[in-house]
């Protein structure tokens, strides 16, 4: 009997996952928020309607992004994460560009809403990655998410140069300039493996919603609402509150954005020396409260100085809650894309209520008092984390 060919050899080993196109999405999603956080005050000038409008824009635009965000982990499982990402890096360019052209006020309000809402799934998509590959490792995970404070401390310092060199118009040119970079990234995206970058399966978003309810997990995305809810406010309104309440130019209000975010992204790189959940939580509890605190200062001390120095405690300290609360929801999950995208859902509630909230106080009682209840909102963060680890610390005790 004549001997059987071999079978040829099937490829078992798949290109390893690569990590930097995520961190080039955290890089330009800060470079974007960065650039937003300093021109605020040019455009709620140019919207015309005090902050209320503003805040009206954000909660619109935000509670857009958390609908279209409940299908972005979604998205990722279904497609990979290389795909999804490249497809919402390419919307958010589209929109980008239409909104650094779009002319004010009808059109830059509609500029604002789908800016924020095109952001929020590559935020969701770059996450899922992050998470898939270093959940087990909250140091690292962190130092990723630093990348995001870095390029926001440079779209800062862009920003106020451009507005302060340029005038009111330039921040759009900012937007031209992140819109470029997005559509780089999408096409390199194309042909690389990121974590969880093949297809897995179907699963809905009332997986994610079910797991977390199944595994207890509710008040840690209550606590993540929180934690969205003052790194939105603080960076949508710590410079408006410098620049118009205590009286700061542009390049004061810029300078104190970035180094707001320097800060920010210093703490997460020096939070990378974290190895065990117990010191995450450490961190948690020290980095809420001290933001708390930054913006107790922020909001009741009219010294331009001391104020700014407010602010960036307040960015500082709450900038370790994203990175290590995806970390305790993501530990052991090769394929977190649902769990993340319902956690960054219920979190984006933070964010759709909060600028319209801080907005209409700021619009009946002025903008201290709405920055005094982000400094509430902070101090509530750890207390209902340490009441979720207490509770479960009896369960399986």
């Amino acid at each position: 009997m004549p001997e059987q060919a071999a079978a040829p050899a099937l490829p078992t080993d798949r290109p390893r996952p690569e990590l930097r196109p995520v961190v080039g999405a955290f890089v330009i999603i800060g470079l974007f928020v960065g650039s937003w956080a300093v021109s605020i005050p040019e455009v709620e000038r140019a919207l015309g309607g005090g902050p209320g409008l503003l805040g009206v824009a954000l909660t619109v635009s935000l509670g857009l992004a958390a609908v279209v965000n409940a299908g972005g982990g979604v998205l990722a499982e279904r497609l990979g994460t290389s795909r999804a990402m490249s497809l919402t890096l390419g919307v958010f360019a589209a929109v980008a560009v239409g909104g650094s052209l779009a002319p004010a006020p009808v059109g830059l309000f509609l500029a604002v809403v789908l800016a924020f809402a095109a952001l929020g799934p590559v935020d969701v998509v770059a996450n899922v990655a992050a998470t898939a590959a270093l959940a087990d490792q909250p140091g690292r995970l962190t130092r990723v998410h630093a990348m995001f404070n870095g390029g926001a401390a440079v779209g800062a310092a862009v920003a106020g140069g451009l507005l302060f060199l340029l005038g009111a118009w330039s921040w759009r040119l900012a937007w031209a300039a992140v819109a470029v970079l997005a559509v780089a990234l999408a096409a390199a995206v194309r042909n690389r493996v990121l974590p969880a970058g093949h297809p897995g399966e179907h699963v809905g978003f009332a997986e994610g919603i079910r797991i977390l309810r199944r595994e207890r997990l509710l008040p840690v995305a209550v606590a993540f609402a929180l934690g969205a809810l003052v790194e939105g406010g603080v960076t949508t309104w710590g410079v408006l509150q410098l620049r118009e309440q205590v009286d700061a130019g542009v390049l004061v209000g810029a300078t104190s954005s970035m180094l707001g975010f320097t800060i920010a992204c210093l703490v997460r790189l020096a939070s990378g020396r974290i190895a065990t959940r117990r010191g995450a939580r450490l961190v948690l509890v020290v980095g809420t409260s001290v933001s708390a605190v930054g913006l107790l200062v922020l909001a009741l001390v009219p010294v331009t100085a001391v104020a700014a120095a407010g602010l960036v405690l307040a960015a500082g300290g709450i900038s370790v809650s994203w990175p290590l609360l995806m970390s305790e929801i993501g530990r052991g999950r090769p394929r977190p894309g649902a769990l993340v995208g319902a956690l960054s859902s219920v979190g984006y509630i933070g964010l759709v209520i909060g600028p319209g909230l801080i907005g209409l106080v700021a619009g009946w009682f002025g903008l201290p008092v709405g920055i005094l209840l982000l400094a509430l909102s902070a101090g509530a963060f750890p207390v209902v984390l340490g009441l979720h680890w207490r509770s479960t610390a009896r369960l399986s005790g």
